[in-house]
């Protein structure tokens, strides 16, 4: 009998469309499923929601609408695959009811997410900035970002993340009653000398004692996972560390750079017709791509330089 021991939530979110996000967390998930870890997978990219092709799956009677609109169970909406230690629970692409719910119903899903029989639960993100999609990411035991190296899609990658964090950040003022004294120092920045985000937190853990101390310190675990997709040569795979170096100097958050899935002409060139098919076939390459990227997200390790100049 599986025996539960894990039970973590990843987010996997892309900033938009088109970075190959749903591929990358299905492959995570059949990696982890390989190393026997228990796994499911939630599609929430409503508008989007194509993850279960991924998987072979074309009926979809039961999906998470269900659960914001019905109050279904969310356990009695896992849907097995065929990959051993794999379920899912299926998007709605026809729903807008994501748009309109609220905080709480987001909290009451992790309370439901926890209770799951699964070592990993991953949830596949809708792209944009959506507060509902920010709340998912923020609640999420790692936060998980897939882009690709064009300038366009790091600069919208990093919109993303800047918006996350400043979500985070404004929701932590507002618990320890510090959100007026943030807003009158910023606007009052020229006199205090702050020029930038991380000039406004210094000033509010150095003028606010204890309590702001406190508010920042949770900032701490405040931590950004990278990987890049669709990579063809070395010069992209350093696009990788530049955003995770503009994350650290601009926002000063904790980011990681994961990993990078080298570009695949055969698989994308052939991905309408192996979307429903019974299993997709992916390259030793990308196989090892996806496992280096899982090993650093679960031990929280990033690749090294060295690696983008010997590969």
């Amino acid at each position: 009998m599986h025996k539960k021991t894990i039970n973590e939530i990843w987010a996997v979110a892309g900033g938009k469309g088109g970075t190959g996000k749903t591929f990358v967390i299905s492959q995570i998930a059949s990696y982890l499923a390989s190393i026997n870890k228990k796994v499911i997978l939630i599609d929430t990219d409503f508008g989007g929601a194509n993850l279960h092709s991924f998987f072979g799956i074309e009926s979809r009677k039961k999906t998470i609408k269900d659960f914001y609109k019905d109050d279904v169970p969310l356990e009695s909406l896992v849907t097995k695959t065929k990959i051993k230690n794999l379920e899912i629970i299926p998007g709605d692409i026809n729903s807008t009811i994501f748009d309109t719910i609220k905080y709480n119903k987001k909290l009451k899903l992790f309370s439901h997410i926890k209770k799951l029989d699964a070592d990993y639960i991953l949830l596949d993100l809708g792209g944009g900035f959506n507060k509902n999609i920010i709340d998912l990411f923020l609640l999420a035991d790692k936060m998980v970002v897939v882009t690709v190296p064009e300038i366009t899609a790091i600069e919208n990658l990093f919109q993303f993340i800047k918006s996350t964090f400043f979500r985070k950040l404004n929701f932590l003022l507002g618990i320890y009653g510090l959100k007026n004294f943030a807003k009158d120092a910023w606007e009052g920045r020229t006199e205090k000398d702050i020029a930038t985000i991380l000039d406004l937190i210094d000033h509010v853990k150095e003028e606010s004692g204890n309590i702001g101390g406190i508010a920042i310190k949770e900032l701490q675990n405040f931590k950004i996972n990278i990987i890049l997709n669709k990579v063809r040569d070395s010069s992209e795979i350093k696009e990788g560390f530049s955003l995770k170096s503009i994350c650290v100097k601009l926002i000063g958050i904790s980011a990681l750079y994961s990993g990078y899935i080298e570009y695949d002409n055969h698989f994308w060139r052939n991905l309408s017709l192996t979307q429903l098919s019974n299993e997709i076939n992916i390259s030793l390459k990308t196989k090892k791509d996806i496992k280096r990227i899982v090993t650093n997200i679960i031990n929280e390790k990033q690749i090294a330089i060295e690696i983008s100049k010997n590969e």
